[in-house]
């Protein structure tokens, strides 16, 4: 799962979008007073949904379609793909415009920024003024991810060059998102 999913499955309290998102910013144990309790229990739970997401079948067979030409990275481009197939359907997801769900999101997010941990509140400007979230929606935003994904990490993998793969498997991609993607929700709640 990538940022707009991990919002997306989060409760709706800012610590709880905070911990969600933070996810990816924070590594090592949430030992008693790093943060505070709601956001530490968003970033358990961030860290369950990845854990329940690399355990689904539909998502091991969704990163098989990518394993021939990316192997080890089919997992984080598998993330960002996820998000772009939430993104096209996701009043059929969030039953609401995916618009006013980032607006909300981001006016949450804009009233605690004091407590996003530094990493993410190092990203978190960039995420809001570039639109990251309402770009997964289209081909160049899912692109521009992969770009800069591929900058962040050490040996700059090409992860941009699995952007063919959403034409040409689009069909059988999309198809396991949206058997996996239920699963996810419910496991969420």
């Amino acid at each position: 799962m990538n940022y707009l999913a991990h919002l997306f499955l989060a409760g709706d309290s800012a610590e709880s979008l905070i911990g969600n998102l933070a996810g990816d910013f924070v590594k090592g144990p949430l030992h008693e007073g790093r943060f505070p309790p709601a956001i530490a229990e968003g970033i358990a739970k961030h860290r369950r949904i990845d854990a329940f997401t690399d355990s689904h079948p539909d998502v091991a067979a969704f990163r098989r379609v990518l394993i021939p030409e990316h192997g080890h990275w089919s997992r984080v481009i598998a993330d960002v793909f996820f998000d772009h197939f939430l993104a096209c359907g996701f009043e059929e997801w969030g039953r609401e415009p995916l618009e006013t769900f980032v607006a909300r999101v981001h006016a949450t997010l804009d009233q605690h920024l004091d407590l996003l941990p530094e990493r993410l509140r190092a990203v978190y400007p960039f995420m809001r003024r570039e639109g990251w979230l309402l770009g997964y929606r289209e081909r160049e935003g899912i692109e521009l991810a992969l770009r800069g994904l591929s900058r962040r990490i050490a040996r700059h993998p090409p992860l941009y060059e699995a952007m063919h793969l959403l034409d040409d498997a689009r069909g059988e991609l999309e198809r396991r998102f949206r058997a996996f993607f239920p699963d996810v929700m419910s496991f969420a709640k």
